[in-house]
């Protein structure tokens, strides 16, 4: 199950394969479909289930994702179910995103150098860090409460 799913236009590729450098470098689980996807493998049924069962969604939100309908579907579906989504912008100002998206709080990479937007999405791979922290210090508490409880019922 990946931590990330990442939402992009075709054209924005390389890109997409640079993101995804960056946060599987910093131990993110990331979905990127032209690296992730296996020969043979149903795409449209692959990308719905994967981004699914991402946490995170980022959104390369270049003008021409932002007029792809198979990236407007992914991040309708990614907003429907609540996925923590992270636009990032450098062809456009944020207030063009489309609809919703101006809402959440993207991630404006333009006018930096290629280190600084480097650090910046290393930044969000440790907040998918961070979370997965909480998230399984959350089971690891619940499992010990559990035990704690069964033993307490087994002495009775």
């Amino acid at each position: 199950m990946p931590d990330c799913f990442i939402s992009y236009a075709s054209a924005d590729e390389d890109i997409a394969k640079h993101v995804h450098s960056i946060l599987t470098s910093n131990q993110v689980s990331v979905f990127l479909a032209p690296l992730s996807l296996r020969p043979g493998d149903r795409w449209g049924d692959e990308i719905k289930a994967q981004l699914e069962q991402s946490s995170w969604v980022v959104f390369l939100a270049s003008e021409a994702a932002c007029r792809s309908p198979y990236a407007q579907q992914e991040i309708g579906m990614a907003l429907g179910l609540r996925k923590k989504l992270v636009p990032v912008v450098w062809d456009m100002q944020p207030s063009q995103l489309p609809g919703w998206l101006k809402e959440v709080q993207a991630l404006d990479l333009r006018g930096l150098t290629i280190d600084n937007a480097n650090r910046r999405i290393a930044a969000i791979a440790k907040g998918i860090h961070d979370e997965r922290v909480k998230i399984l210090l959350l089971i690891a508490a619940a499992l010990i409460f559990a035990l704690v409880a069964l033993a307490y019922v087994s002495r009775e």
